[in-house]
């Protein structure tokens, strides 16, 4: 970073009540020292980002500040000897040079091909083109060509300048033509005098507060033009101008062959070498958007004039020594006195004269205090010289010669008795015996009569009351005790005491509250070696780095914004208002302010974002190289990150002319932070691992006076998260276990489903065995056992006698209900058998029922039996019921209905079993047999198997229909026996 360089310790502020003379003026000087790329400076632009571009006849040079940033033919430019500069609304900067026109953007330069001659007076119309002057004629281009103008029909015309007003209309002077202004894209012909065309302008300025005003640079001079007056001014000052400006307040600024000139209706100051500035010609004069004055010159670079309202004195001025120690209004009321450690001085008519003292000893010139006096008379304190009064126009010395005592403060109290505080304590004089009488042996640095009989002492070890001039008490407030008192002053019932390490601490007397200010509330140090109040009610503290000013009211700090900070070390009670102006004796010279300037507007500093780096993050997760750099332009759209490129480093800079070093920052990271940091004078941030997510970076300017940019520059980016944080991945992985789990239950389900269907195959083919093995003894057993009974009941029979015909039907009815028990067995043997398990060994069961039923009858029996999806398997409960049902429907109709055809059909109908047997004939009342056991038999077996049992009956016939659902007969048919079984 360049530091300034500051050529002196003063400002000048517009009205200063001050003559032009032996004072020193601040300015900033910014040569090839601090960076700049050459010093013979022809041209000062801003653009919008409050940059200074600076034409130098060795190159471009861009400041901010701070720092400058260098360019020339080695970057693309056509010529480092350039002559003028002009930025376009887009910021695009145009260069004039001995080679042409050039412009510059983006990093980037475009050199015109068709103008190679000298290019200069570059300025940027309201409507945003640029117009300049090539081979003294005018053209104009808003993009890559240029366009020569014409403004008056000579085709001959000469342009000898050109400049614009205050509403950004173009102006141009054309030799032997006066002044032309460009409107609405036609030239006008300003009414002027006529001699006007007699002159040769080399510059002009069209006034901006004074209407129908214009200043003319001429050959011969300088001319203003005044509602059609033409007159020469200042002619007996300056002689040539070569360049021209208007500050904010409508004053004049004037570059000549020696130095500058500042021209106000009052006041007329020649800036030299002499008074701070150079001797060299000033070329450019420039106003920047905070109001700051440059001046371009030729040799010493630029020059920055700040307006803050003091001016100083040092040894250029005539002080052999810069530390002042007192100031007194001398006994003239011209004359100001100041007390230095070389000796006593004068000012008087601006200028500053010796005074001496008329004594041989050395330590005379030693001054370090100096009190007026009700009388006018002025005491002086010397250390080790003695203690003087000057009286009648003649000093005189009132200790008795005595050596080797340091007086530090003289007071006059209201009883005129002066006050001494010397390092041998605290003295009293008399004023009617002008006696010398000790009061105490504390050593005092300060004294402040707050009442007719009390005299505060401030000591290195707190304040002491002296009451009635003999008794001596601590004062009671602790903030105070132990503290070393530099400073007193009384305003109303409030004690301010300036300190050595407490800062400033105000005690109120009538209920002994105290408020302490430090350089926590914006003091400019902890020293307070000075209070003032001022006739505007306005306190002045003098501290060890700088000077502050305090509201009376309420004691808070009055902050100046626009001011540059004085940061000089001012002397113990060296301060005094004079005429309007306050004086402060500082270790540098005496700052003297003028206390008539109205505050200057509020500037507001100006921010913008450099560059966003961007590094990686390794595998460790620290940073790698700089993975990529994002300039100003490509931050203006939102830019996306990977998620592993998420540390970044973010550069800014804050500019702000009026205070460069006083530029600080607050910036947040929207998405991470709420709320602005504490201000901060680092220019760059790093964010280091920053999580995938959309983030907006601002940062502000401020200055330690609580003043905040006039923008807020920001950006925004998105660090996109790896695939796996995805939402779609983390929709994917989710319904990736959703599936998963769904696939988990139905696996378990399936195999639970298949176990069980294990477990009901093994318990049918356990079934199936027992049923089988159990009709086979059934069969074997009791078919042999019935088949005995019957063939004894024959044997018994045979062995009867014929005519014993009782014993003969008894033994026909044994025999009888044998064949009945052994048919009714068939049934259920043909029931247990699991080969008959199938829906169509159970409609041929019903079928054979039916053929032998009515064998040997008159009623005629069919069937109507389907071929296909008859190997279904029933369960044995199901085939059991439906065939005992169909049995005994088959046993009505022979017996009841008096039918003579009777027909059986069976059919599936979708994922219905249908069966129904009907006849034709006479039908039954379905109410009174409806208690019969038979019917009632039927609906309790169908209601058994979930089937549905419908019968119908009318003197036409009857039929009996069931139908049961096929889920049951399809989840039984899956689960068929071993061949086995």
């Amino acid at each position: 970073m360049h530091f300034v360089k500051i050529v002196f310790i003063a400002l000048f502020c517009s009205g200063f009540g001050l003559q032009g003379l032996g004072q020193r003026y601040n300015f900033e000087q910014y040569d090839i020292k601090d960076g700049l790329i050459q010093s013979q400076v022809t041209s000062i632009v801003q653009d919008q980002k409050r940059r200074l571009w600076i034409a130098t006849l060795g190159g471009l040079s861009c400041f901010n500040g701070s720092s400058f940033v260098n360019l020339g033919k080695t970057n693309g430019m056509n010529s480092n000897f350039i002559l003028s500069l002009a930025l376009s609304k887009q910021d695009n900067l145009f260069i004039g040079s001995d080679r042409g026109l050039s412009y510059y953007n983006n990093g980037n330069f475009y050199n015109y091909r068709g103008n190679k001659n000298w290019t200069g007076d570059l300025v940027s119309s309201a409507s945003g083109e640029i117009y300049g002057i090539s081979e003294r004629r005018i053209f104009k281009t808003s993009g890559l060509k240029t366009q020569q103008v014409r403004i008056t029909a000579d085709s001959a015309e000469m342009v000898t300048a050109l400049g614009t007003d205050g509403s950004g209309n173009v102006w141009a002077a054309v030799y032997q033509r006066g002044l032309f202004y460009l409107k609405n894209h036609k030239w006008h012909a300003k009414s002027l005098n006529k001699q006007v065309n007699n002159l040769i302008i080399t510059g002009f300025l069209v006034d901006r507060l004074a209407e129908d005003k214009i200043w003319l640079l001429t050959t011969d001079g300088i001319f203003i033009a005044e509602k059609g007056k033409l007159s020469r001014v200042y002619a007996d000052i300056i002689k040539k101008a070569t360049a021209i400006a208007q500050d904010a307040r409508g004053n004049i600024w004037l570059g000549t062959n020696k130095g500058a000139w500042y021209l106000s209706k009052n006041l007329q100051i020649h800036f030299n070498a002499k008074n701070g500035f150079t001797d060299n010609e000033v070329k450019h004069i420039f106003k920047d958007a905070e109001n700051n004055i440059w001046l371009g010159t030729d040799g010493s670079g630029i020059f920055k004039f700040n307006s803050g309202g003091y001016v100083s004195y040092d040894e250029s001025q005539g002080l052999q020594n810069s530390i002042v120690m007192s100031i007194i209004s001398g006994p003239n009321p011209d004359e100001i006195w100041l007390g230095t450690y070389d000796g006593l001085f004068v000012h008087k008519n601006d200028q500053i004269k010796r005074i001496v003292i008329p004594s041989d000893n050395e330590d005379t010139r030693r001054i370090n205090f100096l009190l007026k006096d009700s009388q006018g008379s002025i005491w002086i304190g010397t250390v080790g010289g003695g203690l003087w009064i000057y009286s009648n126009k003649r000093f005189r010395r009132i200790d008795n010669g005595s050596r080797g005592v340091a007086c530090n403060s003289i007071m006059e109290d209201s009883s005129r008795n002066i006050w001494l505080s010397t390092n041998y304590g605290c003295f009293i004089m008399e004023h009617q015996t002008n006696k010398i009488s000790r009061i105490t042996g504390h050593f005092a640095s300060s004294l402040l009569e707050i009442g007719r009989d009390s005299v505060l002492s401030g000591t290195q070890n707190g304040v002491y009351l002296i009451r009635n001039k003999k008794d001596v008490l601590p004062l009671k407030p602790k903030s105070l005790s132990g503290s070393s008192i530099l400073s007193m002053l009384k305003r109303g019932p409030y004690i301010l005491f300036g300190t050595a390490d407490n800062g400033l601490v105000i005690w109120n007397r009538t209920n002994n509250a105290v408020k302490q200010l430090s350089t926590n509330d914006g003091l400019f140090s902890d020293h307070i070696y000075a209070l003032l109040t001022d006739s505007k009610g306005v306190i002045w503290v003098g501290t060890g780095r700088g000077i502050n000013r305090l509201n009376s009211k309420d004691f808070s700090l009055m902050r100046n914004s626009n001011e540059n900070a004085l940061v000089v070390e001012c002397n113990q009670n060296a301060i005094l208002e004079h005429q309007n102006n306050i004086w402060i004796g500082t270790t540098k010279g005496a700052i003297v302010y003028d206390n008539t300037a109205s505050p200057s507007a509020s500037s507001r500093p100006y921010v913008f974002i450099n560059s966003a780096g961007v590094l990686s993050q390794n595998k460790k997760g620290g940073q790698n190289n700089l993975q990529a750099t994002y300039n100003e332009n490509e931050l203006r759209n939102t830019i996306s990150l990977p998620y592993n490129r998420n540390h970044l480093n973010i550069n800014f800079t804050g500019i702000y002319f009026s205070n460069p070093k006083a530029v600080l920052y607050q910036y947040r990271l929207i998405g991470l932070d709420t709320k602005f940091g504490h201000p901060t004078s680092n220019s760059s941030v790093n964010y280091t691992a920053l999580p995938p997510g959309k983030y907006t970076f601002q940062v502000k300017a401020v200055t330690p006076y609580g003043i905040s940019s006039a923008n807020v520059a920001a950006f925004s980016f998105e660090i996109t998260p790896p695939y796996y944080q995805t939402t779609i991945f983390k929709i994917f992985i989710l319904s990736i276990i959703v599936l998963m789990i769904i696939l988990s239950v139905y696996v378990i389900i399936n195999l639970n489903e298949r176990q069980r269907k294990l477990r009901l195959k093994i318990k049918l083919e356990e079934q199936f065995k027992i049923r089988k093995q159990t009709a086979e003894d059934f069969h074997d057993d009791l078919g042999n056992k019935l088949t005995r009974i019957s063939v004894l009941s024959e044997v018994l029979n045979s062995m009867m006698d014929s005519n014993d015909t009782e014993k003969k039907a008894i033994i026909q009815k044994i025999k009888t209900n044998v064949n009945e028990l052994y048919t009714g067995t068939k049934d259920i043997l043909w029931s247990l058998n699991p080969k008959h398990d199938t829906l169509y060994e159970l409609l041929s069961r019903i079928k054979e029922f039916g053929y032998e039923m009515f064998n040997e009858t008159n009623i005629f029996f069919e069937e109507d039996l389907p071929l296909e999806d008859m190997d279904k398997r029933l369960p044995l409960e199901l085939s059991r019921n439906i065939l005992m049902i169909f049995k005994e429907a088959v046993h009505n109709a022979l017996k009841h209905s008096k039918a003579d055809h009777v027909q059986f059909i069976a059919k599936i109908n979708k994922d219905t079993l249908e069966i129904q047997l009907e006849d034709n004939g006479a039908g039954f009342d379905l109410e009174s047999a409806g208690n019969g056991h038979g019917i009632n038999n039927m609906n309790v077996r169908a209601a058994r198997i979930n089937g549905k049992l419908d019968i119908s009956s009318n003197q036409k016939g009857t039929i009996i229909a069931l139908s049961v659902k096929m889920l049951a007969l399809n989840t039984l048919s899956k689960s068929k026996p071993s061949k086995d079984a």
